[in-house]
C-alpha cells in the first residue's frame, strides 16, 4: 500500500513540478525527465477518474446519515482505491470517546475491501462520475495520499469532519492547489441556495436519517454548533445525499460537475424501523406515568425519576465536556439533576416546574408544526411522563 501511495504521489508532484517546460517537450521527453520509462501523459482526461461514492443510512448512530466519500482510479498503473475518512471505533474506548481522545483521518481501502460490510447489510451505494479537469484530478489524488500517510492524526468531529464536508473539502482543496499550481483558475459554480439550507444541521439529520435508535441517540447527544441557523451553506452538506443532489445542480469549467449514477454497487433493500421505537418505548413510561399517578404505585415513579436523573448526567456531561458537537441543548430543561438535589424540597417547586415543563412540551410539539426541529418526539413524551410524576409527587408532599 505504501508502495502505491509512493508512486501516485511521485506521478502527481512530477507533473505539477515540469508543467511549465512539458510544452516543448514530447509526453515521452517530459517523462524521460522525471525518471518515468513510459509515454503515459499523466495529464490526459482519462489517466485519472474520479467518482463521489454515496452510501445509505445504516442503523448504528454514526451511520444514521449514510456515508460519502471518494473512488480514485488510475488504470495506467492499476489502481483503484476508495479514499474515505473515517474515525477510531469507539468499541472499547468508550472513555477516550467522553473525553475527546479519538481521532480521525484518511484511510485508503481497495474496492471489494470498502463494499464487503455494505453488502453484508445491505445498503444501497451509488458512484457518481466527477468531471474534474485532469489537474484538479491529479491533485486530489496527491493530497488524499498525503493525508492517507498522516494516519489518524485529526481530532475526532462529527460534523466539521463528517464523511460529506470532508469529501466538500477535499475537492475544493485540490482545486485551490491546481490553481495555484497551473495557473488555471477552476471553480464549483454552486446553484442558489434554496430553502433546505435554511435549516440547521439539527433539522437535516432530522429530515435523512431513519427515525429509528441511531436517530435518537444523535438527537440526544449533538448541541451547540448543530442548532445554529446561519452556518455557511457549504458547510450544511453533512448529509451525502444532499451533497450529491447539490453537485447535480453544480459546473465546473463549464460542465456538469457530476454526472447521474453511473453504477448501483448494492441495490439494498427498505429497511424498516423496528417495532420498539424510541417513540413506542418513551409511550410505554408515559402509560407507567399515568398508571402510578391513578394507582398510587410508588415505585414506577422512583424508576422514571431515576431515569431522568441519568439523563439528566448525561446532558449536564455533554454541555460541560469538551466533545464536538455538544453544547446547551434544549433538553436540558426537562433532563437535568437539580430535581434529584431539591428533591427534599419538593412541595414548594413541583408544581411550578411541572407547568414550565408543559409548557415545553407545547413549544417543542409547536416546533414540529411550524416547520423546525430541535427535540425528537420522543424526548417531549418523556418530558410529559417526569411532569405527571411531579403533579403526583407534589399532591403526596403537600398531604
Amino acid at each position: 500500500m505504501l508502495f502505491v501511495c509512493a508512486s501516485a504521489l511521485a506521478y502527481a508532484k512530477a507533473d505539477s513540478l515540469s508543467i511549465s517546460s512539458s510544452a516543448a517537450l514530447s509526453v515521452a521527453e517530459h517523462n524521460a525527465l522525471q525518471g518515468f520509462n513510459d509515454t503515459i501523459d499523466r495529464l490526459a482526461p482519462d489517466f485519472v477518474t474520479v467518482s463521489l461514492v454515496v452510501c445509505d443510512p445504516g442503523e448504528i448512530m454514526y451511520s444514521v446519515l449514510g456515508h460519502a466519500c471518494l473512488h480514485l482510479q488510475c488504470p495506467s498503473f492499476g489502481m483503484d482505491y476508495i479514499f474515505s475518512y473515517e474515525s477510531e471505533s469507539v468499541e472499547g474506548k468508550v472513555r477516550r470517546f467522553l473525553m475527546n481522545d479519538l481521532k480521525m483521518g484518511m484511510m485508503a481501502l481497495e474496492i471489494d475491501d470498502y463494499m464487503a460490510p455494505y453488502i453484508a447489510e445491505e445498503r444501497g451505494v451509488k458512484e457518481y462520475i466527477l468531471n474534474l479537469p485532469p489537474e484538479v484530478k491529479t491533485e486530489l489524488w496527491r493530497m488524499c495520499d498525503e493525508r492517507m500517510i498522516q494516519g489518524m492524526n485529526l481530532e475526532y468531529d462529527p460534523v466539521k469532519r463528517g464523511c460529506a464536508i470532508s469529501v466538500v473539502h477535499s475537492v475544493e482543496d485540490a482545486i485551490k492547489s491546481a490553481n495555484r499550481m497551473y495557473g488555471t483558475n477552476y471553480q464549483i459554480t454552486y446553484p442558489e441556495w434554496g430553502a433546505p439550507f435554511d435549516r440547521t444541521l439539527r433539522e437535516i439529520f432530522y429530515d435523512n436519517a431513519p427515525h429509528d435508535w441511531g436517530l435518537f441517540f444523535c438527537m440526544t447527544i449533538v448541541g451547540g454548533i448543530v442548532d445554529k441557523p446561519r452556518l455557511p451553506h457549504k458547510e450544511k452538506l453533512i448529509c451525502p445525499k444532499e451533497l450529491a443532489d447539490t453537485w447535480m445542480q453544480c459546473s465546473i469549467d463549464g460542465k456538469p460537475l457530476i454526472s447521474e449514477p453511473v453504477k448501483i454497487l448494492n441495490e439494498g433493500i427498505i429497511k424498516k424501523t423496528s417495532l420498539f421505537s424510541p417513540v413506542i418505548a418513551s409511550l410505554v413510561v408515559l402509560i407507567l406515568a399515568i398508571l402510578s399517578f391513578f394507582l398510587k404505585v410508588p415505585y414506577l415513579d422512583w424508576l422514571i425519576l431515576g431515569g431522568q436523573t441519568l439523563f439528566g448526567c448525561l446532558m449536564l456531561w455533554l454541555w460541560l465536556s469538551p466533545l464536538p458537537a455538544t453544547g446547551w441543548s434544549w433538553l436540558l430543561i426537562p433532563f437535568n439533576i437539580l430535581p434529584a438535589i431539591c428533591w427534599y424540597w419538593r412541595k414548594y417547586w413541583a408544581l411550578p416546574w411541572a407547568v414550565v415543563l408543559l409548557g415545553w412540551c407545547i413549544v417543542m410539539a409547536g416546533e414540529f408544526f411550524w416547520g423546525h426541529v430541535l427535540v425528537d418526539w420522543a424526548h417531549i413524551i418523556l418530558a410529559l411522563a417526569f411532569t405527571i410524576v411531579l403533579l403526583k409527587q407534589y399532591k403526596l408532599a403537600r398531604t
